[in-house]
């Protein structure tokens, strides 16, 4: 279990700017199809970027949790 002291630990150097991130990860569907994908200029839902509202974060959640559970259902080990 990670504990206060090691996330301080950890973190101190980092200047609490906006990281960036340089890759994009996606999560595929039931038929490789993109469900869920993350770039560094936002988020899409089946290839439908997600406006940034105060939703934004909601409709990721929900989708993502959406993914995930199809994908433990469908687990083959």
């Amino acid at each position: 279990m990670i504990d206060d002291y090691l996330i301080q630990q950890n973190t101190d150097n980092l200047d609490g700017t906006h990281l960036t991130m340089k890759n994009t990860i996606i999560f595929n569907g039931s038929t490789n199809d993109e469900m869920l994908k993350i770039t560094p200029d936002g988020f899409y839902i089946r290839g439908v970027k997600v406006q940034q509202d105060d939703s934004e974060a909601e409709t990721v959640y929900k989708t993502f949790h959406q993914w995930l559970t199809w994908a433990t259902l469908n687990r083959t080990f």
